[in-house]
């Protein structure tokens, strides 16, 4: 015996003749099919099957749209306001290790500004931490203090070469050897402020002195590689 049913065109789900509209999902029922048996297992309910999983799919994806979308995923990103700008991206290529020891130093300086030798070390300190212009101002401290200290006037010299600042390198190094004739550091380095300023024949005489001064030890013989390769 036979019944008359017909199938949801969206859910596939089996609908009783008289149904206009599916209970299931509310879309318009399909047309009337004859089914000789309810529990079969034709194409046609595989297919409507199918269609049922589809649909389930589709419903979930909008629903999982409809949720990310009043959570605010898709929003824009807010812009901080106000963030302060890092330490490191306003002294790029600096070595910050020694930082707190440099912050101790300061702090001792303000109730003892005459300490000469915490003068030279936190001058030191800079220097080698990359803070050219705040150890050449300590080092002109210390240089107040002991004005014939051939060592700092040539650190000094340095930090003004690294600052690209050649005439006052040449000057402080210059000035280290009216102390010390026969400071071996500061010919080299002049040698090299000379060569970086254009002035090869010059660069080169300098560094022929540092090695008469000593040929042996590694400046001279890093100036006269230096001589080698000029």
């Amino acid at each position: 015996m036979s019944n008359e049913t017909k199938n949801c065109i969206v859910c596939g789900e089996k609908l009783e003749k008289e149904f206009v509209y599916c209970p299931y999902c509310g879309a318009k029922a399909g047309k009337t099919k004859k089914v000789k048996n309810p529990e079969s297992n034709s194409p046609g309910e595989k297919e409507l099957s199918f269609n049922k999983i589809i649909y389930i799919v589709l419903l979930l994806i909008v629903v999982g749209g409809v949720i990310l979308y009043s959570s605010g995923v898709f929003d824009e990103p807010e812009v901080a306001q106000n963030t302060a700008q890092s330490f490191e991206d306003v002294h790029k290529g600096v070595d910050l290790s020694n930082l707190q020891q440099i912050n101790a130093l300061e702090n001792e300086l303000k109730t003892n500004p005459a300490d000469k030798e915490k003068i030279l070390t936190l001058a030191h300190m800079l220097n080698d931490s990359g803070f050219k212009q705040k150890a050449i101002d300590r080092y002109k401290e210390y240089i107040k203090l002991d004005p014939s200290n051939p060592d700092v006037l040539v650190d000094m010299g340095v930090c003004y070469y690294d600052l690209q600042n050649y005439p006052e390198a040449e000057k402080w190094m210059k000035e280290a050897l009216k102390y010390d004739p026969k400071h071996q550091i500061a010919h080299l380095n002049l040698g090299i402020v000379s060569l970086t300023s254009g002035k090869h024949d010059e660069a080169v005489e300098w560094w022929r002195k540092a090695v008469e001064i000593n040929p042996n030890n590694n400046i001279g013989k890093k100036a006269q590689e230096l001589i080698n390769s000029h």
